[in-house]
C-alpha cells in the first residue's frame, strides 16, 4: 500500500517527458537513514547500503524528491561511502529542462492556485523553481502568498508543539486572502498532512507535479486523498480494498494506517 503512488507516477512522467531515462528507487531499501538520526550506528549502516544500492546501479546519477533524503546525501551520506554519482533534486532537472517541458504541458488548468511554501530547505532553493515550472501550466492562475511555513516540509514541523496547527492555520488563512481555489504543495508530507483540509475547507489541495501532469493530459488520481476524506472506516476499507489491506496486514492496517487515515488536520 503505497501512500503516494500518484506523485510517483506523476513525478516519472515529467522526467521521461523532458528526456530522462528513470529507474525508479525507494521505499525502506533506498533510505537515507533520517528516520534514525538518533541512532547514529543505525543510520550510518543504512545510508551506506543506500549508497552501494545507487553506485552498484551505475547509471551514474541520482534525482532526489524529498528534501531530507536530499540534505543527507548532501552530508550525511557522503561521510559513510564514496558515492560514484551525480546527484540533483527534481525541481532542478525540471526547471533546467523547461523548455522541452513547456512544449508537453497543452492542456488548460483552470484553477486560482496558491503556494504552499516552506523556507528551511536551504540545499535547494525549490520555491521559485516552482513557480517558474507553473507559470508554464495553461489557464493556471499562481498566487505566491507572503507567508512560507518553517521546516523544511509539513512533517518536520510534527514533534514541535503547536507548530504544525499554526503552519496549517495560517497556510488556510493565505489561501483565503488570496482568493484562491487550490493549495498547491510541493512535498509529499504537506500533501499528506494538508489534504484533509478538503473536508473543511473550500478550497482543495493538490501536490505541484499533479498540476503539470493535468496540463500533459495525464490525469493520475490522488488515492491517498480520497482515503483521508472518506468520512468513515467504513469507506476508507471499501475505497482501499480487502486485498490492500491483507497485503499490509490486518493489524498494522488498524492500528497505524487506518488512525492515520481518520485524523483531521489541527488548526
Amino acid at each position: 500500500m503505497v501512500r503516494h503512488g500518484d506523485i510517483i507516477r506523476a513525478a516519472i512522467a515529467l522526467l521521461e517527458a523532458v528526456g530522462v531515462e528513470v529507474t525508479p528507487a525507494g521505499g525502506a531499501g533506498y533510505c537515507c537513514g533520517t528516520a534514525k538520526d538518533a541512532n547514529l550506528r543505525a543510520a550510518e549502516g543504512m545510508a551506506r547500503r543506500t549508497v552501494e544500492k545507487f553506485n552498484q546501479h551505475g547509471h551514474g546519477a541520482v534525482v532526489t524528491w524529498c528534501p531530507s533524503c536530499h540534505r543527507h546525501m548532501n552530508g550525511f551520506m557522503r561521510e559513510y561511502n564514496d558515492p560514484q554519482f551525480s546527484f540533483a533534486h527534481i525541481t532542478q532537472i525540471l526547471h533546467q529542462r523547461r523548455e522541452r517541458l513547456a512544449a508537453r504541458l497543452t492542456h488548460r488548468v483552470e484553477r486560482r492556485a496558491m503556494l504552499h511554501q516552506h523556507f528551511g530547505f536551504h540545499e535547494v532553493d525549490v520555491n521559485p523553481l516552482i513557480v517558474d515550472l507553473l507559470k508554464l501550466v495553461p489557464g493556471l492562475e499562481l498566487v505566491v502568498p507572503d507567508y512560507a511555513a518553517p521546516g523544511h516540509m509539513c512533517s518536520a514541523l510534527a514533534p514541535v508543539p503547536r507548530a504544525l496547527p499554526d503552519a496549517t492555520r495560517a497556510t488556510c488563512e493565505a489561501v483565503r486572502a488570496a482568493g484562491a481555489d487550490t493549495v498547491v504543495t510541493v512535498f509529499h508530507s504537506c500533501q499528506r498532512l494538508l489534504c484533509g483540509l478538503e473536508s473543511t475547507e473550500p478550497f482543495h489541495v493538490v501536490n505541484y507535479v499533479s498540476l503539470l501532469t493535468a496540463a500533459m493530459g495525464i490525469e493520475l488520481p490522488d488515492e491517498y486523498k480520497a482515503w483521508k476524506n472518506a468520512g468513515s472506516e467504513e469507506k476508507v476499507m471499501e475505497l482501499i480494498g480487502a486485498e490492500r489491506i491483507a497485503a499490509a496486514g490486518d493489524r498494522f492496517f488498524r492500528e497505524a494506517i487506518l488512525p492515520e487515515l481518520m485524523r483531521r488536520p489541527q488548526k
